[in-house]
């Protein structure tokens, strides 16, 4: 982990320290606790959760009428073996057919390493095989009941990548099988940094992933190297091939900036659009052309490899044109015409309770649609936390902590204009406390929330176009009711 000073505002590192607590792999003891959904393909959802009393991971299918299909509790995958809640470690892709394929950690054959388990189960409920990886990474569909995973071990045994200098991107098929190989497709790396991996679907059954890459250089002063940042990224197509060639450079660092937090969204056309929050080193005054420097930038790259939007990307802007804004924390999601829909955090109405979450579309041109600096999505707590799915009309819904942290959970849905279709600062999915949430589109203009807490286990809500809520006031609990 690197270090540098970035003395923006104090409050920043205020806002920020909760968060890193939260997700610094608590116990079973120590509150945290969540579950992980996608869709069903007909409006319904899969989820997958450890139950309350810890150890003890299900998957759980939830028809469109909020009835669970696969029993009381669920499909039981395994135990974890750990003390450690699963929700950090587990993810679920939707397979296209009714089922699921997740992952799941288990350190009961070695206490100090997971491995880990990915299992596809059908639509009936059945496990119909199991792969095991070390050091995984992420996963992402392949659009046809398979799923491509990125780590750094593809064996399966508990022994890490000696150099780092190698991503193992491995293909799984709807049947188990390895189309690319065991070991998978190696995308070569240098100086990266692997808490910066981000994955998505190429929709031709392969994937594009972003990373960052720092290096220090020769003549850097001891103690304070200087440090060239730069954003790579590299599509595998569905034979395993790097149709790219060399990883395509997305942004280099201008003098005293970094670029962090890099998010990617497929187009839809075999591209990808990214973006991530550019930061400035060292002490910056309001106002000034470094502040305005403090920016989410965003960069599209088509099917064929060429960078569509200037050599370091497109700025939004936002500091420029919001003399107090400190955009932060970038997602995205795609807007369905080839550009997409970003979210940050931003402290520019910054109260002592309070911050707010903004957004800009961009379209396929790289032009901004929306209002200079972003539109206000909702007002929200220090800490909102938020995620983002496009709603399948050129929109997209957003969900985060509202008011107090972690306390109260509300989504709000913007139409292709910028235009907030449910009530101001959205509508309440739940007021009882949550962790750990997650979301996924319901196909149908609406979306699937699932979200944790530790006094009781975790839940699963949907959300119509018109937002409201179909599966009851307080959602469907999973796991013994």
């Amino acid at each position: 982990m690197r270090k540098r000073t970035i003395t923006v505002i104090l409050a920043i590192f205020i806002l920020v320290m909760p968060v890193l607590l939260m997700t610094a792999c608590p116990l079973h003891n120590n509150s945290f606790y969540g579950a992980r959904v996608t869709g069903d393909g007909s409006g319904g959802a899969v989820a997958i959760y450890e139950d309350i009393s810890g150890g003890n991971i299900y998957v759980q299918k939830i028809s469109a009428d909020g009835k669970t299909v696969w029993g009381e509790r669920g499909v039981l995958l395994g135990n974890t073996g750990s003390q450690v809640y699963s929700y950090f470690s587990s993810d679920i892709v939707y397979d296209g057919a009714g089922g699921a394929i997740v992952v799941r950690p288990d350190s009961s054959q070695n206490k100090l390493q997971f491995t880990y388990h990915v299992s596809r189960i059908n639509a009936d409920g059945k496990v119909t095989w199991q792969r095991d990886f070390g050091y995984f990474k992420k996963m992402v569909s392949d659009g046809s009941g398979g799923v491509i995973v990125c780590c750094n071990n593809p064996s399966g045994q508990n022994t890490a990548n000696s150099d780092g200098q190698n991503l193992a991107v491995v293909k799984i098929d709807s049947e188990g099988n390895y189309p690319w190989g065991t070991t998978g497709i190696t995308v070569p790396l240098q100086g990266y940094q692997d808490n910066t991996l981000q994955i998505t679907a190429d929709s031709s059954g392969g994937a594009i992933v972003v990373w960052e890459d720092l290096e220090s250089q020769p003549a850097s002063t001891p103690g304070n190297p200087t440090v060239v940042d730069r954003l790579f990224a590299q599509r595998i197509d569905t034979n395993g091939h790097l149709p790219w060639g060399d990883s395509r450079l997305l942004y280099t660092t201008p003098k005293n900036t970094y670029a962090e937090s890099p998010q990617i969204a497929g187009d839809g056309s075999g591209g990808a659009t990214f973006v991530w929050q550019q930061t400035v080193n060292g002490r910056v005054e309001s106002g000034s052309s470094q502040a305005q420097m403090m920016d989410i930038v965003v960069q599209k790259i088509d099917s064929a490899g060429n960078v569509m939007w200037g050599a370091n990307g497109l700025p939004l802007q936002i500091s420029a044109s919001a003399v107090n804004a400190t955009p932060i924390e970038p997602l995205l999601a795609n807007d369905n015409t080839g550009g997409a829909i970003v979210i940050w955090r931003d402290h520019r109405d910054l109260t002592a309770a309070a911050a707010g979450i903004y957004a800009q579309n961009v379209d396929a041109g790289g032009h901004l649609k929306w209002q200079a600096g972003g539109i206000k999505v909702s007002a929200t707590s220090l800490n909102p936390n938020p995620l983002i799915v496009s709603s399948g009309s050129g929109g997209s819904i957003t969900a985060y902590s509202y008011q107090e942290d972690w306390q109260i959970l509300n989504a709000q849905k913007l139409d292709s204009n910028g235009q907030a279709l449910w009530p101001e600062n959205g509508i309440t999915i739940t007021k009882y406390g949550f962790a750990g949430k997650s979301i996924v589109s319901d196909g149908q203009g609406g979306a699937i929330v699932a979200w944790g807490l530790s006094t009781s286990g975790s839940y699963v809500q949907r959300l119509n176009a018109d937002g409201q809520l179909l599966w009851g006031e307080k959602g469907i609990k999973l796991g013994k009711k």
